[in-house]
C-alpha cells in the first residue's frame, strides 16, 4: 500500500519546495524541543515526554533526510513523496502514545492533538501544493481518522457527554480538508497560468524562428544569384577564352603553354568551388522536397550505406513551421547516421505521424545497441546537439537502449493552437 501511494505520488517536484520543508523542518525540531523542556520542567508523566521526544526524533529525522543531497539525486522524482508518506505514518504512530497515559482523558487528548495542528498544516498545504487533491484527502482521511480511533480507544464508548469532544477530529478534518481545496485550487491555476505562459513564449519562439528562416532562406537565395551571375559566369568565361588561348598559343613556347594551363587549372578549380557553394545555398532538402520525402532521402541513403532493412511509416503533417521541420529533419539525420556508422544493425525502423496535434517521430534500430548509465550524453556532440535542437522548439527527445538489443530515439513536438 505504500509503494503504491508513493507511485501514485511520483511527479517532478515544485522548486523551492524542498527547501521550504527543510525550514519546516527546523521549526519542527525548535518547536518539539521547546516542548520537550517545558514537559521536562514540569515533571510531567513520563509518556507525554516520550511522546514528545518522539516527535522530536522524528522532526530531526526529517530534517537530516532533507539535508542528505545525495538522496535527492538518487531517488529523484521518489524523493519528496517517499518522505510525506512516512512522516504522516510516523506522526500518526507518535500519537497512540497518547493510549499508555495513566490517568487520559479524552480532553487531555484532544488538547494534545489540536496542539499538532500547526505541525500538521504544514505537510498538508506541501502535499496540496504540489500533487493532486486526492492525496489532500488521503492525508486529511489518515491523520483524523487516527486521532478519531485513539479517541474512541480513550472513551470506550459514544455518550451525549463525549460526542462534542469525539466530533472535534472531525472538525478538523473537515478544516484540513477546506485548506487543501482552496491550496490545491491555487496551485492549480498557478500551474495553468505557467502552461499558457509557456505556449504563448513557444508561439512566439515559433513566429520569431519562421521569420528568422524566411529572411535567412531568402539571403541564401540572393547570394546563389549573385553568384550565379556574377563569379560563375565570370569564371566560366574565363575558362572558355583560356581553352581558345590554348589551342592558338605557339607550341615552341612551352612557358606560355605552362602559364595558361596553370591560369586554366585555377579558373576550373574556382569555377568547381563557385558551385559547389551554389549547391549548398539552395540545395535545401526541406524546401525542395518537403519533411516526407527528405526523411524519405535520408533512409535510401542510410540504407545504401550500411545495406539495411528499413521499415518506413511517414505521414506527411501539414503546415508545420519551417523550424520545427528542420529541427526533426536534423535530429532522423544524426540518427540515421549513427545507425549506420556505429549501431551495426541490421534492420532499422523510422515512424513519423501526427496525432492530436502532436508530431511524433520514432527510429528504432536492432543494432548492438549501448549501456544508458555509461554514456555521458554531453560528451557526445551528436546526441547533445541533438537535445539541444529539441529544445529550440520545446519538444521532448528520449533515447532508448541496451547492450544487444538495439537503439529507439523519440523525437515528440505539441502543435500549440
Amino acid at each position: 500500500m505504500l509503494s503504491g501511494i508513493i507511485l501514485s505520488m511520483k511527479r517532478p517536484t515544485e522548486p523551492g519546495l524542498i527547501k521550504l520543508f527543510r525550514y519546516f523542518a527546523v521549526i519542527g525540531v525548535l518547536y518539539f524541543f521547546a516542548r520537550w523542556v517545558y514537559e521536562m520542567s514540569l515533571n510531567e508523566n513520563q509518556i507525554i515526554i516520550t511522546q514528545v521526544t518522539i516527535f522530536l526524533l522524528v522532526h530531526a529525522l526529517l530534517l537530516v533526510y532533507l539535508l542528505i543531497t545525495w538522496l535527492e539525486r538518487q531517488m529523484k522524482e521518489y524523493y519528496l513523496p517517499f518522505i510525506l508518506v512516512v512522516y504522516t505514518v510516523a506522526m500518526a504512530l507518535g500519537s497512540m502514545a497518547y493510549l499508555y497515559v495513566p490517568d487520559r482523558t479524552i480532553i487531555g487528548f484532544i488538547t494534545s492533538s489540536f496542539g499538532l495542528v500547526p505541525i500538521l498544516i504544514v505537510p498538508l498545504v506541501f502535499i496540496a501544493w504540489q500533487y493532486d487533491y486526492k492525496h489532500v484527502l488521503v492525508y486529511t482521511v489518515f491523520t483524523n481518522i487516527a486521532d478519531l480511533a485513539i479517541a474512541m480507544l480513550i472513551v470506550k464508548r459514544v455518550t451525549i457527554e463525549n460526542l462534542p469532544m469525539l466530533s472535534m477530529p472531525v472538525i478538523r478534518g473537515f478544516a484540513f480538508m477546506m485548506v487543501g481545496f482552496v491550496v490545491s485550487q491555487l496551485s492549480g491555476n498557478s500551474r495553468r497560468q505557467k502552461h499558457r505562459l509557456l505556449l504563448a513564449n513557444m508561439q512566439m519562439s515559433q513566429y520569431s524562428n519562421t521569420l528568422e528562416h524566411l529572411a535567412t532562406s531568402r539571403e541564401r537565395n540572393r547570394l546563389a544569384r549573385e553568384l550565379h551571375d556574377t563569379t560563375a559566369h565570370t569564371l566560366s568565361g574565363i575558362s572558355v577564352n583560356l581553352e581558345a588561348l590554348k589551342t592558338i598559343a605557339p607550341k615552341n613556347n612551352p612557358e606560355m603553354t605552362e602559364m595558361i594551363e596553370s591560369s586554366l587549372s585555377a579558373a576550373r578549380t574556382g569555377l568547381s568551388e563557385t558551385r559547389r557553394a551554389l549547391h549548398d545555398l539552395r540545395a535545401q532538402p526541406l524546401e525542395d522536397l518537403g519533411l516526407e520525402l527528405a526523411l524519405k532521402q535520408l533512409v535510401d541513403s542510410a540504407i545504401e550505406r550500411a545495406d539495411l532493412k528499413a521499415m518506413v511509416d511517414i505521414d506527411s503533417p501539414l503546415h508545420l513551421p519551417p523550424n520545427v521541420e528542420q529541427v526533426f529533419y536534423r535530429v532522423a539525420q544524426e540518427a540515421l547516421e549513427n545507425t549506420a556508422r556505429h549501431a551495426n544493425a541490421s534492420t532499422i525502423k523510422i515512424d513519423l505521424s501526427l496525432l492530436d496535434d502532436r508530431l511524433m517521430l520514432s527510429v528504432q534500430d536492432d543494432g548492438q545497441g549501448f549501456n544508458e548509465k555509461e554514456i555521458n550524453f554531453d560528451e557526445h556532440f551528436g546526441m547533445k546537439g541533438m537535445r539541444e535542437r529539441a529544445l529550440t522548439i520545446g519538444a521532448d527527445l528520449l533515447i532508448e537502449s541496451e547492450p544487444g538489443k538495439g537503439t529507439r530515439l523519440q523525437l515528440s513536438w505539441e502543435r500549440f493552437s
